[in-house]
């Protein structure tokens, strides 16, 4: 198992990148993301998917397959856990990472979306790309810049410089 809290999560690439959507329905990430998984993770292998229809998820692979431990643990006591996985299956794909860092994202994950061609931003959390359409992105930091005098307040107290 993968520990985020030391040692890759150190490497993962910081800020966010913007691409678009082939018409073969791949995205390319940038040369940093690319290392991150296939050097520091040493994964070949990602799996795409959404978990809510509007954010698409790049996992590596071994971080997909740490996630279907807890969705197997967990499903026993929720059915809304069984729901998340059929969403994730219905939107996933599992794909290689090839030498350009191209991503192939599902048919229906591409037009529930409607990305073929259009602009998109990708930030990493926790070793995960989540790629947002362009405007649904924009949306997210004026939402986050009015809330930020705040959380740097609270923050600062915890002793953030």
């Amino acid at each position: 198992m993968i520990d985020f809290g030391k040692g890759a999560a150190d490497k993962q690439p910081l800020g966010k990148f913007e691409t678009r959507c082939d018409e073969k329905g791949r995205i390319r990430l940038p040369g940093t993301w690319l290392h991150f998984f296939t050097h520091d993770l040493k994964d070949n292998r990602a799996f795409a998917t959404s978990l809510d229809g509007s954010v698409v998820r790049i996992y590596p692979e071994s971080i997909w397959r740490q996630n279907l431990a807890i969705f197997e643990e967990a499903s026993e006591h929720s059915a809304e856990v069984e729901h998340l996985l059929n969403l994730a299956n219905h939107y996933g794909t599992e794909t290689d990472l090839d030498a350009n860092g191209r991503i192939l994202l599902s048919q229906d994950l591409r037009s529930e979306l409607g990305l073929l061609g259009d602009l998109v931003v990708g930030t990493g959390k926790k070793g995960v790309i989540h790629v947002y359409r362009k405007a649904d992105h924009e949306a997210l930091i004026r939402n986050a810049k009015s809330v930020a005098p705040d959380v740097i307040q609270t923050l600062t107290r915890l002793g953030m410089r």
